[in-house]
């Protein structure tokens, strides 16, 4: 009997590290669909390397496309605001399955995560005809802010991670 139990507990949790994937492949995938769409954004150099104006609504339809990608659907997607990122709850589509425990055999299960996103860069000039960015690891932009074919990609600007 300890055996069918322990084998119960294995499935549960081979389904919640499944939906925590999933979890985490969404999450992330709001987070880097604002962080492209951050350059979109408009306003001032300095406000869109702090982040300013990343909540979009094209980043939540991300999520749920990576979480059906990975057998999950999306039960909220949300923009923290603090954090500058997205919190993303997942249910997973599968389910524990037939076991000797009565009523697990429907079990699914619900994991979070949050995947910040992070500036890289500060504003060294902020001229009419020239940006110049500092960032890390020694690296240095330099930019006509009119021209968006000379802007940096936003990859390049921003790192986003999983939080928590």
């Amino acid at each position: 009997m300890a055996a069918f139990t322990f084998l119960v507990f294995a499935q549960a949790s081979v389904v919640r590290g499944g939906g925590q994937s999933a979890a985490d492949a969404a999450a992330l995938a709001a987070a880097q669909e604002a962080r492209d769409r951050l350059l979109d954004s408009g306003g001032d150099w300095e406000d869109i390397l702090a982040g300013d104006g990343f909540a979009v609504d094209s980043a939540c339809a991300e999520a749920g496309r990576l979480a059906a990608r990975n057998d999950a659907t999306v039960v909220s997607c949300d923009a923290d605001r603090a954090r500058i990122g997205y919190t993303v709850t997942v249910r997973t589509s599968r389910t524990v399955g037939e076991s000797i425990i009565p009523g697990t055999e429907n079990q699914t299960a619900q994991v979070r995560a949050t995947a910040v996103i992070r500036g890289l860069c500060d504003v060294t000039s902020d001229e009419d005809d020239l940006v110049e960015l500092s960032c890390e690891e020694e690296r240095r932009w330099s930019f006509d802010p009119g021209q968006e074919e000379t802007w940096p990609d936003a990859r390049d600007l921003f790192q986003v991670y999983l939080d928590e």
